[in-house]
């Protein structure tokens, strides 16, 4: 036994280094490069924006500048690829969470986007190492919208790019003596803008016809301040045009081909080797948060076979079970969520919304299916939703002390590695009165989910053995996955667009790591209430960061364009 501990406690302080390790080389790489975050600025509206500033890491003036807008849904991490190179080329680089996104304050509402880009204007107006005259913008998906408007009114801007978005600049628009650089990228699986629509916008940008653009073809010339191009990117989708390589290198080109007299601080290219260190922090920051829930578990309960909490359906095998949760998902669970569209309505966030929507369908498959189940066996309905809770009160109090303190941990461990680096995860002030609503209905159902997978499949499967808790494991991923893919590419083909299919991309390492915290924690605790208490935290908190602050009608016209 005491070899054993030896040997758990060597393996979390190896995984703790490794995190630390790919934490320290993640934030200090590029060298080359200071990064200020968390600055605010208030708009003319009074809206609270905030904002992070990369620049070179040096006594440099004169430096021109690069305002980077993120897509819906997204937030100023989301661009940090982006960013680090733009500011290694000796560029200072502000991007910021558009209102009702990230830690922004206000409500979504795209009229006045274009406010919150004239803040960061006014912020890098302040500085007086900043030549206010030589300015680029990079707009991402909605990030474009506002970006499109300020270039064509705005002369100080010499340059556009537009990433996996829409342009809406026509030679007209800019008359004969203006000087506009204007790249767009453009991704072959992109899921919400088609290479048609762009191509077109492009034609009449340069008076031509769409069978004369070709791209990654350069039309006009910097010399000129008319350079403009079509980069084609025949490896991505919309999701991943943020973190790609190659949209990311031909972006940092154009500007620097923009403004010639800019002189880089550094000429390397650290996109894949900070994707290498991050990987490594979040390999070690989740190996970490396992081995210290083991250690966490064990201190409060010592789990007997008598003190499991598992729910006996005889007769029923733990397929049988999985095939009939199947024919009830899709017969009684997509119907029922119908039955949650008044909180799509009435809730100010919509993703948050739609996530306890899908929640819903699943959790009422599984009561319709207890239900079934217990007129057939003479099994007590309510017994079985009451078989967490069927424990003393100074055990139930470890079981949540449990799922507190993991909770806390996991958070921590994302918001270093996730947050900070490729999205925020951590909601606006203005998203906190609506967290502990969200919250509490994640919590129930996902002590819904986990009585079905964890109390019920899992000792089927045998809970004491590698390959059941796999089989379990892997059940429950592909549950949620198959379940979400169907009512997601449903949503698509009745819009008629693709844009929801981005959930898609992000959702698996959400639902992986969903399925393994519930198998792992029903192993070491013997219930379902501490990783219930988990997920929904951790879920909660990613949902309320993403979704926009807004009035949910106000994204029906998006998912309609």
């Amino acid at each position: 036994m005491k070899f054993k501990n030896n040997i758990k406690f060597l393996v979390i302080c190896i995984s703790i280094i490794i995190f630390l390790l790919g934490t320290i080389l993640t934030f200090m790489i590029p060298t080359s490069v200071k990064i200020t975050y968390g600055l605010t600025i208030k708009t003319k509206d009074g809206t609270t924006i905030v904002f992070n500033v990369y620049e070179p890491n040096s006594n440099a003036v004169n430096k021109p500048a690069v305002i980077i807008g993120h897509g819906i849904m997204d937030s100023k991490e989301w661009m940090k690829g982006y960013a680090i190179e733009f500011a290694t080329s000796g560029f200072v680089v502000a991007t910021f969470d558009f209102r009702g996104h990230g830690q922004s304050g206000g409500e979504l509402d795209f009229s006045q986007l274009i406010n919150d880009v004239k803040a960061i204007k006014t912020y890098l107006d302040s500085r007086s190492d900043v030549n206010i005259s030589k300015l680029g913008y990079l707009g991402f998906s909605m990030g474009g919208w506002p970006g499109n408007i300020i270039v064509k009114n705005d002369n100080s801007f010499k340059c556009f790019i537009g990433i996996g978005t829409f342009l809406n600049i026509t030679k007209n628009d800019l008359g004969p003596n203006r000087t506009l650089n204007i790249l767009m990228v453009q991704a072959k699986f992109d899921e919400v803008f088609s290479l048609k629509e762009t191509t077109e916008s492009i034609s009449k940008l340069l008076n031509k016809s769409q069978s004369e653009i070709v791209p990654n073809r350069l039309y006009g010339s910097f010399k000129d301040g008319n350079a403009s191009m079509l980069f084609f990117d025949d490896n991505s989708d919309h999701v991943f045009l943020a973190w790609d390589q190659d949209p990311i290198r031909i972006s940092r080109d154009w500007l620097l081909n923009t403004f010639p007299d800019v002189i880089p601080i550094d000429t390397n290219f650290y996109v894949n080797i900070r994707a290498f260190f991050l990987l490594i922090q979040i390999i070690g920051g989740i190996i970490f948060f396992y081995l210290i829930t083991d250690v966490i578990s064990n201190f409060f309960i010592k789990v007997k076979e008598n003190d499991i909490k598992k729910v006996e359906i005889e007769n029923k095998s733990g397929l049988n079970l999985f095939i009939k949760l199947f024919i009830y998902s899709f017969l009684a669970g997509i119907p029922s969520m119908l039955l949650m569209i008044p909180i799509l309505i009435f809730l100010p966030l919509p993703i948050a919304g739609a996530t306890a929507m899908f929640l819903f369908g699943v959790i009422f498959a599984i009561i319709i299916l207890f239900w079934r189940l217990t007129k057939k066996i003479n099994l007590n309905f309510w017994k079985i939703f009451k078989t967490p809770f069927s424990i003393s009160k100074k055990m139930l109090l470890k079981h949540i002390t449990i799922g507190i303190i993991s909770s806390i941990i996991l958070f921590t461990i994302l918001y270093i590695s996730v947050g900070l680096n490729l999205y925020g995860i951590v909601p606006s002030v203005s998203k906190y009165p609506w967290f502990p609503i969200y919250f509490s209905f994640n919590l129930f159902a996902f002590i819904i989910l986990n009585i079905f997978f964890n109390s019920i499949l899992q000792p089927k499967f045998n809970n004491d053995s590698f390959k059941g808790l796999l089989k379990v494991f892997l059940i429950y991923f592909t549950y949620l996955m198959i379940f979400l893919s169907f009512i997601i590419i449903t949503l698509c083909f009745i819009a008629g667009n693709n844009f929801l299919m981005m959930v898609l991309v992000i959702g698996p390492p959400y639902l992986l790591l969903i399925a393994f915290n519930s198998v792992f924690l029903f192993k070491k605790t013997g219930n379902i209430l501490s990783s219930a208490i988990i997920n929904s935290f951790f879920v909660t908190c990613i949902v309320c960061a993403f979704s926009p602050y807004m009035n949910p009608l106000y994204l029906l016209p998006i998912l309609l364009l």
